[in-house]
């Protein structure tokens, strides 16, 4: 397998219904087509608020970071989580660079800020982060947040959060068939630590309605334990048994975990996740908000007024001067006057030249803009963590003075860290593997009189099974609230921030019992049990001792979720869609470089045998792909593509025995690798001009 490859063998370096298990898988272009045959594989993504990458395992033990991108140049491993929608009449979209490029041009549909959105009520979204978005949210079924989408009518539709990251994730579903010359058949996907089972479910749903099967669901700070714990343990050492602690800083959350790497056999390392915590209100965008607020209120209320094309403006500088203020003292921003077009949203003047601005700032005023209260939440985190294992006090002070003496142990994790965790814990059998991960956030119940009891405690090792008793005097009804990410009272005492983790307390579900049956006529005695199953997957039974009435309710989120109806629905309209884009793209295709498929057909060779035709084509493109020594324009993704599928037809060819003869099956397989590395050889050129040319464009519409 090619491509950006790292060797991670070991001595070298609810909502649950019957439906849900249910794959259907949208068509997919002819690419692919010819990967039914072939055996599945299980990939890793990292699906981030900002940017998803994806990985997989191969054969040999080695990890290949799948290319996402194809028209990035500087990097196509990474693909930036942006979907616009309707940029075709056919409801055709686009994922990643192209879309970040409408999303500067102030493009209404194009969707980003993806993790937010998903399983969440409008209410529950931060009015800041609405008000900087271009495109429109509207309230559902049950308050649940959806996004406007561009319809033929005046009235737009709406479409669900999770249909729009089914768009992103097929994509790199498809991307990733296209790399690794197999069907994917799942993925294990990582999430913050803060997701609540509600926002899981979401992006379940958004991966079954994308044709992919999850596997499992692990949390970032654990992929990336997973990832590092070849090099957190020294195979020259005697010392077989770390404990690591992980902070994922990322776009828009926190994310620490606790784990405990050992080699308990020559088999592989295990990774033990002891105590996990996350807060999805801190993370880089939080920062370049504080600065981009700063800058804003600093300009002009001409600037401010003129539309949202100086906000866009300014937020681009200043996720610049971010940048710089990393290795420099001081930034500065200078916006030079504009034109605005006739067509810029927002109010005030839409004609006419706006004045630029200019400004600056110093590192020390760009760490003072966080305030105390923002630096607390990642001390408050990281002692959370510590709380839930280390209640010996004189152990939680040595490992505190550690972290002030020795900062030599603080080691900076490399990129793709997270996507290379989840794909070792798809590969299962692999050389690092994950022993257990504690569930994140607690479970409880609240009664309607207000009574609050933790049954679950954030940081449990799966599978539990917990039971509390709970009194309640006779009624008409009684009536359980089934809460996740609450607090005890003990522990929001002992809590120096006790109002951030009240934000993570969420209601999954709610319980009814009829008291009017109780056999004694006072007093009810309920047993509350709460199981989760090693796949996260909760069963809450409430147990009436006083008439042996037992009630059981399987949970996987609240009332927001989507229906099994609802999936099969829009499965249907993405496959419609796909198949109006794969239509549409075949015409363009045809029309743009008939030339070079006629090129195609002039030059292949009809006489002689197909194999050696093939190796022939290998043999001349291998040397000219390694060196990027091609005379035709390829970007950095389709120069990888390309490079994996003469790689699979060499492996293919050194398997043939030149002294047998041909068989009527390998005679039609050299056909289809020949056509295939032809094809895809003359037509990345048509499209890597036309992506080239809708940049350009782009970037003079902006």
């Amino acid at each position: 397998m090619s491509g950006v490859t790292v060797d991670y063998r070991r001595g070298t370096s609810p909502h649950v219904t019957a439906a849900s298990d249910a794959e259907v898988t949208p068509p997919s272009d002819s690419a692919t087509d010819d990967l039914s045959g072939t055996g599945g594989c299980v990939i890793g993504i990292d699906f981030g608020c900002t940017k998803c990458e994806a990985a997989v395992v191969a054969e040999d033990g080695s990890i290949a970071l799948i290319p996402l991108e194809l028209q990035e140049s500087g990097g196509c491993i990474s693909l930036p989580s942006f979907v616009s929608m309707g940029v075709t009449p056919d409801g055709g979209w686009e994922v990643g660079q192209p879309a970040v490029s409408r999303a500067k041009a102030g493009h209404p549909y194009t969707i980003h800020d993806l993790t937010m959105l998903l399983g969440q009520k409008l209410n529950a979204l931060q009015s800041q982060d609405v008000a900087r978005w271009e495109f429109r949210i509207r309230s559902g079924v049950a308050d649940k947040a959806v996004v406007e989408y561009p319809s033929t009518s005046n009235t737009p539709d709406l479409v669900y959060p999770e249909q729009v990251a089914a768009m992103l994730l097929w994509t790199i579903k498809h991307r990733a068939e296209a790399f690794i010359g197999k069907r994917v058949t799942g993925a294990v996907i990582t999430v913050p630590a803060g997701y609540n089972r509600t926002q899981r479910q979401a992006l379940r749903d958004a991966c079954q309605i994308a044709g992919l099967r999850v596997n499992r669901l692990v949390i970032s700070s654990t992929a990336s334990a997973i990832a590092k714990a070849d090099s957190v343990i020294d195979v020259t050492s005697t010392i077989f048994d770390k404990t690591v602690l992980v902070v994922d800083y990322g776009g828009r959350s926190l994310n620490i975990a606790l784990a405990r790497v050992r080699v308990p056999s020559r088999a592989g390392i295990e990774v033990d996740v002891a105590a996990t915590a996350g807060n999805l209100e801190y993370g880089g965008e939080i920062l370049s908000n504080r600065l981009f607020e700063h800058f804003h209120n600093e300009a002009d209320t001409t600037l401010t007024t003129a539309g949202t094309a100086f906000s866009r403006r300014l937020r681009r500088a200043c996720g610049l001067a971010q940048k710089i203020l990393s290795t420099s003292d001081q930034a500065s921003i200078d916006l030079s006057p504009w034109q605005l077009r006739s067509h810029a949203h927002g109010s005030g003047p839409v004609n006419g030249m706006t004045g630029g601005f200019q400004s600056s700032i110093s590192r020390t005023d760009f760490e003072n803009l966080w305030g105390a209260e923002i630096w607390s939440r990642l001390s408050d985190t990281v002692d959370y963590v510590l709380n839930r294992v280390m209640q010996v006090p004189k152990l939680r002070g040595v490992l505190g003075d550690c972290f002030a003496e020795h900062w030599n142990r603080i080691v900076d994790l490399p990129k793709h860290t997270a996507a290379i965790g989840a794909a070792l814990v798809a590969a299962q059998n692999g050389s690092q593997f994950l022993k257990t991960e504690p569930i994140p956030l607690s479970l409880g119940f609240r009664s309607a009189s207000g009574d609050t009891l933790v049954v679950v405690p954030p940081s449990t090792q799966l599978p539990t099974q917990q039971t509390r008793t709970y009194y309640a005097s006779c009624q008409t009804e009684i009536t359980f609230d089934i809460l996740e990410g609450l607090l005890d009272p003990e522990q929001e005492v002992n809590r120096r921030l006790a109002t951030t983790p009240n934000k993570l307390e969420h209601c999954i579900g709610r319980v009814l019992i009829d008291g009017n049956r109780a056999s004694a006529p006072l007093i009810l005695k309920l047993e509350i049990t709460f199981e989760v199953d090693t796949t996260d997957c909760l069963t809450v039974v409430i147990s009436d001792k006083s008439n042996d009435r037992v009630t059981c309710l399987q949970i996987g989120g609240d009332e927001t979720c989507l229906s099994a109806e609802v999936i099969a629905l829009a499965q249907a309209q993405l496959s419609e869609m796909l198949k109006n884009t794969a239509a549409t793209d075949k015409s363009k295709t045809q029309s743009f470089s008939s030339a070079l498929v006629m090129l195609s057909q002039n030059t292949a060779i009809t006489d002689g045998c197909p194999i050696d035709a093939l190796r022939s084509s290998v043999n001349k493109l291998k040397p000219m792909v390694q060196t990027n020594n091609l005379s035709v324009c390829i970007p950095p993704g389709d120069l990888l593509l390309l490079h994996s599928r003469i790689e699979h037809a060499s492996t293919w060819l050194e398997q043939i025995d030149a002294t047998q003869q041909c068989t009527n099956q390998q005679l039609k397989s050299a056909r289809m690798y020949l056509h295939q590395i032809r094809l895809f050889h003359l037509s990345s050129t048509a499209s890597s001009a036309s992506s080239q040319l809708r940049h350009e464009l782009n970037n003079l519409d902006s």
